[in-house]
């Protein structure tokens, strides 16, 4: 009983924000559909903006190298906003801390309620696009969606974790969203440093899977590599001593 209303706590933490990511991704899976069937003519400007050949290559510009990608991976900071001190910011440190459980089993369960949420809404995209191009008569592979929700995940994770782990830091209440958002600005740039290219480290390509795709010779299935489990490992590995950091620094806090 007692765990069962430490999930609910959590849920309801963060339900608003869950159910805002999961509009916006379903706004861009809609849009994703049916502005296909819209595109008047080859040369419009739609078309033109996502220099997309065929559907496949329409949903990826949008969807996973686009805008949307980078919509998920900012909206999901605010998902990992959480733990005693931004309770302490709301006055409602104290009351969370008179329950009978440990700080660590506290944010352990707001972490877990955040993973699973993000996994959700990870998988979103892989239900909706093959369900939404049956309105424009046109067919999205179903492990070529779940390629990129792996990707989504990983990736996902480490903004999660990093984000309650700076919400662990920071007392403000956008603090912990605006410093993670320029430390990934900041991975994006030095990436792009010559000799850091080979190693791939730009967090937002790894996303979009950049430079591990190709279309078939009839230019309509796009034909992905395997994932690269090994750095998504290092991936989740980050992720798990972030939020190891986090419980360890929840516990030394003064309330």
């Amino acid at each position: 009983m007692k765990q069962t209303m430490l999930w609910y706590k959590a849920w309801r933490e963060t339900r608003t924000r869950f159910v805002v990511i999961a509009c916006v991704l379903t706004a861009f899976c809609l849009f994703c559909g049916l502005s296909y069937q819209r595109v008047p003519a080859p040369d419009s400007v739609i078309r033109q903006l996502a220099n997309a050949a065929n559907y496949s290559q329409h949903v990826y510009t949008i969807m996973y190298s686009g805008t949307a990608k980078g919509t998920f991976a900012l909206l999901v900071m605010f998902l990992g906003l959480g733990g005693l001190l931004r309770e302490r910011t709301h006055h409602c440190a104290l009351f969370t801390l008179s329950l009978p459980v440990s700080r660590a089993r506290l944010l352990a369960t707001f972490a877990a309620v955040g993973l699973g949420e993000l996994v959700a809404l990870a998988l979103l995209p892989a239900v909706l696009i093959p369900l939404f191009s049956l309105f424009v008569r046109q067919s999205y592979p179903l492990h070529e969606a779940l390629h990129f929700s792996i990707l989504w995940i990983g990736v996902g994770s480490l903004i999660f974790a990093a984000s309650l782990f700076l919400a662990s830091v920071f007392e403000g209440e956008y603090t912990a969203p605006a410093v993670c958002y320029v430390v990934f600005m900041l991975d994006a740039g030095a990436s792009d440093w010559r000799p850091l290219r080979p190693w791939r480290l730009n967090l937002f390509q790894t996303m979009g899977d950049f430079g591990a795709m190709h279309w078939d010779a009839q230019n309509v299935v796009l034909l992905n590599d395997s994932l690269h489990w090994g750095r998504l490992s290092v991936i989740f590995m980050i992720s798990c001593a972030l939020l190891a950091a986090a419980v360890r620094i929840t516990r030394k806090q003064d309330f």
